[in-house]
């Protein structure tokens, strides 16, 4: 929504983004069409953004869903058909955790999978009062993340709370 701004980097936000939407396409496809079908939705709660991507494949055993972010590992048979170095998942962590947020993935409760991505929500911004990202480039859209870095964001709300904000 225009009236809804995060505190991230642009471009790092960018990759993000589309590494939760090559991920859906590789290993998030309906088994009865073969589709990929991807939705993308936010929750403003508090101080924080939460935005969720979500594919409507098979998801992932919950035994494994902590380790999905952890660098080379691969996911179990279903969602491993596809080529891939097991980075990906690994890569948004650490950008989101990079841009003062948390990373969270879970089971959709009528099956695939759901990545919430929490972001502080950026104040206000016109203008006059644009941010410079570290590397120099002016961003107002979604200010660069500075003194969030060291504020670690609070616990992830109940799976039931989250799910339902995000709807």
């Amino acid at each position: 929504a225009p009236d809804t701004r995060v505190l991230a980097d642009d471009v790092e936000l960018g990759r993000v983004l589309q590494n939760l939407f090559e991920n859906a396409r590789r290993y998030g496809r309906s088994t009865d069409t073969g589709i990929a079908r991807v939705v993308v939705s936010y929750a403003r709660t508090g101080p924080w953004v939460i935005i969720t991507v979500r594919d409507h494949g098979q998801g992932v055993d919950p035994k494994k869903l902590d380790q999905l972010t952890t660098p080379f590992f691969r996911g179990d048979a279903a969602r491993t058909a596809a080529t891939g170095a097991g980075l990906g998942l690994a890569i948004v962590d650490k950008a989101v955790q990079r841009m003062g947020g948390s990373f969270e993935l879970v089971n959709a409760p009528d099956g695939g999978l759901m990545a919430h991505i929490r972001l502080k929500k950026a104040p206000c911004c016109s203008a006059s009062s644009m941010v410079r990202c570290p590397r120099g480039r002016a961003i107002r859209p979604r200010p660069c993340v500075s003194s969030t870095r060291s504020h670690p964001p609070p616990p992830w709300p109940a799976r039931a709370a989250a799910s339902s904000a995000s709807s």
